[in-house]
C-alpha cells in the first residue's frame, strides 16, 4: 500500500507545482489548459492502469509458485496490451488534439493555447506502460523498496526537478515538454532495471 500512497502524494505535489508554475507564466488560460490536459490523462489511461492492477497478482500468484514460463508470459502479455492501448490513446489524441479542447470550453485563448500542448504532454505516452508494468513487477513479487523507487522515477525523480529547470529556459513550453521527457526517462530507467531483474531471477 505504500506504494501507491507515495505515488499518488507525488502526483498532488506535481500538480500543484504545475498550477502555480503555469499561473505564473500564462495566467488563468494556461492553468485552464492543464486542466483539459489532466482529465484526458486521468479517463485516457484508465486502461492502462487496469491492465497494471490486474498484472499484479497474476505476477505476483507465478513468481510465488516459481513459475517462470508464466511470470515471462504475464510480463510480454501485460506489456503488449499496455503498450497498445497506450499508443491507440497518442493516435487518437494527436489525430483530434485541435478540436478536444471544445468538448471543455468555448473560451478562445484556451482553444488556442490547448492543441500544442496536449501534443506535447500525450507524445511519449506509448511508453507509459513499460515504466508501469515495471514498477509494478517488484511490487507483485514483493520488493517494497525497489516498487517504491521505481514508483517515483516519472513524478520525483524526473518530472518535478524538470519543472524547476526547463520553465527558466523555454518559459511555458518548458512545463510542457517535461511531461514527456520525464515519461521516456522513467521508462529506460524502469525498463533497465525489469530486465536486470528477470535476468537474475530466471537464471539463477
Amino acid at each position: 500500500g505504500s506504494v501507491t500512497l507515495a505515488r499518488q502524494g507525488v502526483i498532488s505535489l506535481s500538480v500543484l507545482l504545475v498550477n502555480n508554475l503555469l499561473f505564473g507564466l500564462g495566467g488563468e488560460s494556461a492553468v485552464a489548459v492543464y486542466a483539459i490536459i489532466s482529465r484526458l490523462l486521468m479517463f485516457s489511461l484508465f486502461p492502462v492502469l487496469g491492465i497494471t492492477q490486474g498484472f499484479i497478482p497474476i505476477a505476483g500468484f507465478n513468481y510465488g509458485a516459481k513459475n517462470k514460463k508464466r511470470v515471462e508470459e504475464v510480463i510480454r502479455t501485460a506489456l503488449l496490451y499496455a503498450t497498445g492501448f497506450a499508443t491507440l490513446v497518442f493516435l487518437i489524441i494527436n489525430i483530434f488534439s485541435n478540436s478536444i479542447g471544445d468538448i471543455f470550453t468555448s473560451e478562445p485563448l484556451v482553444l488556442e493555447k490547448a492543441p500544442a500542448a496536449i501534443r506535447w504532454v500525450f507524445i511519449a505516452t506509448p511508453v507509459v506502460g513499460i515504466q508501469l508494468i515495471g514498477a509494478a513487477y517488484y511490487q507483485a513479487i514483493g520488493k517494497a523498496l525497489p516498487a517504491l523507487l521505481l514508483t517515483l522515477t516519472r513524478q520525483g525523480f524526473f518530472f518535478i526537478p524538470l519543472l524547476y529547470i526547463l520553465p527558466s529556459f523555454m518559459g511555458i513550453n518548458g512545463v510542457w515538454i517535461a511531461f514527456p521527457i520525464a515519461d521516456l526517462l522513467a521508462a529506460l530507467v524502469t525498463g533497465s532495471f525489469l530486465v536486470y531483474e528477470l535476468r537474475k531471477d530466471f537464471n539463477s
